[in-house]
């Protein structure tokens, strides 16, 4: 799964039978071998009828069977054709049901008539509506991970209750009907109906199983064998040829690192219009997408681009790490989306190598995941979970990107043939099974020789990560020049401050040398390191692909500051990234990141261009109201400036993907922080664009737009809003109301928000604009949110319901959102305490910067201002 907003669902899993106290899950007989599941589904009344067969194994004398189920009404059951009595109970999720006699040892036959619900959010079977050429449609599909299957079927609901699943539909004869296998067998009814068998899946776990009706139409490509499709709205062919591309080289890429052909006869890509909790969710040879995730036209972004391969290279990574090879339960969630991640940056890596993706990466998702795990509100990697609850919140940054992280580093450390050849091993022993971490780790050092279990269970098994902070060399040793390093938890609050410690891989390069290798133990004592004659400037955690910070001593610092042009550009954004934590947390004085932006080569990376543009806009936020306001500001864009005046607005033959992503990202940089010449040629080019498209050619229409639209009054304001009405394509429409919902005038800010409680926006996006809305005018979004709390909630699905509120509070600074959080979260389950605290813990931080780390920014402006001083270059 892609891009969800991971929080938790409102209603309990079944408290199930089980042998540990508290987890909420199945043990012990029977065990599920095949289920065979009709469905008849119906758009319109938003209802489905179905019927189930179910062949379950038992090794001893049941007197009642027990599963999963959710919003379902019985009909009918039997167990060998014999009467069952069925029990349903919602609030544990279950199905009961008793035979008149005791099912003896052996195979036994369920059959349950029921009927369900289809939702109008992206979980379950949900319908989603869209508009085509004036007319209305509906299209449905099917969202079961991590515990929604059960509103499908009666089923065992959890990942290691692998089956096989036979799966039937009855749909009009002009909808398009797509199932995780091909189509077995049609047969035409009456009524204009037509019933679809699909073939047997492959043994997998419920939340694989897939289902979409609508007016699709496919277009396919034959990959070695494998039937490759895209399926969308019917009328869109035009716009699937990227993600086609993308699939087949993903497969090409993923069957020859894993040496394992991909397993199934066809895999389809799936794009439902609309918009949900996610991007893309991996269901076993169907892939779903919501449309804008998958599919690109004239008007996309460079941005957009670059997500669809990774998208698809996530999902696809995903059939064989996560669907052939899944987690035991969803403690190890991780396995599935840490590897799928980290495979994703691979094929990026592979296929397009300019991309930069591992210094993508670091800006993208590691620095991110650091940021939260050195607050309060984080976890481990590995986290224990006992409900569906729980599962639904380990969707996050610490699984995704932290995990990523964690095996980048491992990769390095080992080497990469034997890690593959670890991950090979890895999948060969659990194919069409099940795994926990320990597997993985164990697989990759049996094949490498190295102590990974241990090294590994040090930065999975418990949260925050090490600051290592290094001394100056004793250049006076008989040994040579040597640097001591100590370890603490690297942390931005005192609740964090906490004694872990960690065995860390370390590559350790003096400028211009080859790397030096160390494990640091964990034992929190002071350990030494040669780094060579002469002295000589060194960088730890050369080539950044550690899962730490360092912090060096103050005469290496001033040394790689002088000799920053130098360094590796990655290892250039590493320090950058490093020393802006540091001037955030106290660490080391924001001087020191400042010293380093000013030492920026005229061609730094693009990658660095964009770290830098935030860094900057975030400097500038934290200036909105104090005295240096204007003087933070127009460093702010003095930094900048150079940068795009390299690049200029209009692209260039032969520039790269990132040297688009920066122009992109510069224009809406400058464009927010003021500067005039970029505000006043956005102006001019949104208005050419209504008499001449090419005014606004697609790299940059966005970020164009979005100056444009932040700097609007009344009139341009209305222009946009007119246009977002008039637009019937729902990408284009979630484009417009977000550049409506960036409007800086906040009487205008507050009209937008106002239009989220109406029809006008749809429903599907409409606390998307509300939280666009919050991250520009906080207060404003926040009291809207608190007056009209019962309006909004019904526009969140229950993996969104508890998260928003904590989103939108986030994006203050203001030190009293703390208690209006704790006010407004009194009534949450316990288990949503953690996104509580860690949203909580970034406003106590970012109130901290303020108060804290401003004066000392203000300080170093004013001096460099007062000296004349330029960028360096």
């Amino acid at each position: 799964m892609k891009f969800r907003a991971f929080v938790l669902a409102l209603a309990l899993v079944a408290a199930a039978p089980a042998a540990q106290a508290q987890r909420q899950w199945f043990e012990g007989d029977p065990t599920p071998l095949r289920y065979e599941i009709a469905v008849t589904p119906n758009a319109e009344s938003a209802t489905f009828t179905g019927d189930a067969v179910i062949t379950i194994e038992t090794s001893t004398p049941l007197t009642r069977v027990t599963m999963n189920q959710l919003d379902l009404t019985v009909q009918r059951a039997t167990i060998d054709n014999a009467t069952a009595r069925a029990e349903l109970n919602n609030e544990t999720q279950t199905l009961t049901l008793t035979p008149r006699r005791a099912l003896a040892p052996g195979r036994h036959t369920i059959h349950v008539a029921y009927a369900g619900k289809i939702y109008d959010d992206a979980y379950g079977l949900f319908r989603v509506e869209y508009q085509d050429n004036g007319q209305t449609k509906r299209a449905m599909a099917t969202q079961f991970e991590p515990g929604d299957a059960r509103r499908f079927a009666p089923m065992w609901d959890q990942p290691n209750r692998r089956a096989v699943f036979s799966l039937t539909v009855t749909a009009p004869a002009n909808q398009f009907v797509v199932g995780n296998m091909p189509a077995e067998r049609t047969t035409r009814l009456s009524g204009n109906l037509v019933r679809t068998r699909f073939a047997d899946t492959p043994s997998m776990s419920s939340y694989l199983l897939f289902l979409a009706v609508g007016d699709f139409e496919r277009v396919t490509r034959n990959v070695n064998g494998v039937e490759l499709g895209v399926v969308m709205r019917r009328g869109e062919a035009d716009r699937a040829g990227a993600a086609l591309e993308a699939g087949e080289q993903s497969l090409n890429y993923y069957t020859e690192y894993f040496g394992i052909p991909y397993p199934l006869p066809k895999l389809d890509m799936v794009a439902v219009p609309g918009a949900g909790g996610f991007a893309a969710m991996e269901n076993w040879g169907a892939i779903l997408y919501f449309d804008q995730f998958l599919l690109v036209d004239a008007d996309s972004t460079e941005s957009e681009r670059q997500n669809i391969f990774g998208n698809v290279a996530h999902e696809v990574a995903h059939q064989w790490f996560g669907n052939l090879v899944t987690m035991n339960w969803w403690d190890d969630l991780w396995l599935n989306e840490g590897f799928a991640s980290w495979m994703t940056a691979k094929a990026i890596e592979r296929i397009h190598p300019d991309w930069n993706p591992w210094m993508g990466q670091l800006t993208g998702g590691t620095d991110t995941a650091m940021s939260l795990d050195a607050r309060q509100g984080t976890h481990p990697v590995v986290q224990h979970v006992d409900t569906i609850d729980e599962a639904n919140l380990a969707f996050d940054t610490i699984t995704y990107e932290k995990g990523l992280a964690v095996i980048r580093m491992m990769e390095a450390y080992v080497g990469e043939e034997d890690f593959r050849t670890g991950v090979r091993n890895y999948i060969n022993s659990h194919r069409y099974g099940n795994a926990r971490t320990e597997d993985l780790w164990a697989a990759v050092q049996a094949a490498s020789g190295q102590p990974v279990l241990d090294i590994a269970r040090s930065f999975t098994n418990q949260p925050g990560f090490p600051l290592l902070t290094v001394s100056a060399p004793d250049c006076r040793t008989a040994q040579g020049p040597r640097v001591s390093f100590t370890q603490r938890r690297f942390a931005t609050d005192e609740a964090s401050r906490t004694n872990e410690r960690w065995e860390i891989p370390v590559v350790v390069r003096r400028l211009g040398e080859e790397p030096q290798r160390t494990v640091l133990a964990d034992d929190g004592t002071v350990q030494h390191f040669n780094v060579g004659t002469p002295c000589r400037p060194y960088i730890v955690n050369a080539g950044q692909s550690g899962f730490f910070r360092v912090l060096y001593d103050q005469s290496n610092f001033a040394q790689l500051t002088a000799h920053f042009q130098e360094l590796e550009r990655v290892d250039q954004l590493g320090i950058l990234l490093d020393y802006w934590a540091f001037g955030r947390s106290g660490d080391a004085p924001f001087a020191n990141y400042l010293d380093l932006v000013n030492a920026l080569p005229a061609d730094a990376d693009p990658l660095i261009v964009m770290d830098t543009a935030n860094a900057m806009s975030s400097l500038a936020g934290y200036a909105e109201g104090r005295p240096n306001e204007r003087a933070i500001n127009a460093y702010a864009r003095a930094t900048l400036r150079p940068f795009f005046e390299r690049v200029g607005w209009e692209a260039r033959p032969g520039e790269t993907s990132n040297q688009m992503l920066m122009r992109a990202s510069l224009i809406t940089t400058l464009g927010n922080l003021g500067e005039p010449s970029v505000v006043e040629e956005a102006r001019r080019r949104v208005h050419a664009a209504q008499t001449n498209p090419a005014a606004l050619p697609g790299a940059i229409r966005t970020a164009t737009r979005g100056v444009y639209a932040r700097n609007a009054n009344e009139a341009d304001y209305a222009a946009l809003v007119a246009q977002a009405r008039a637009t019937t394509d729902f990408v284009e429409q979630r484009r417009l109301w977000r550049a409506v919902a960036s409007v800086q005038d906040s009487a205008l800010a507050q009209r937008t928000l106002a239009l989220t409680l109406g029809d006008e926006i749809p429903r599907l996006i409409r606390t998307t604009v509300l939280s666009d809305v919050a991250s520009n005018h906080p207060r404003l979004g926040w009291d809207f949110l608190v007056a009209n709390r019962a309006a909004i909630e019904t526009m969140l699905d229950p993996l969104t319901r508890l998260e928003f509120p904590t989103n939108i509070a986030a994006y203050s600074s203001d030190p009293g959102m703390i208690a209006e959080l704790d006010r407004y979260a009194a009534n949450f389950p316990e288990g949503a305490r953690e996104s509580v605290l860690a949203a909580q813990a970034r406003i106590r931080l970012q109130a901290e910067t303020i108060r804290d780390r401003m004066p000392a920014v203000e300080a170093w402006v004013a001096q460099h201002a007062t000296a004349g001083a330029g960028r360096g270059r």
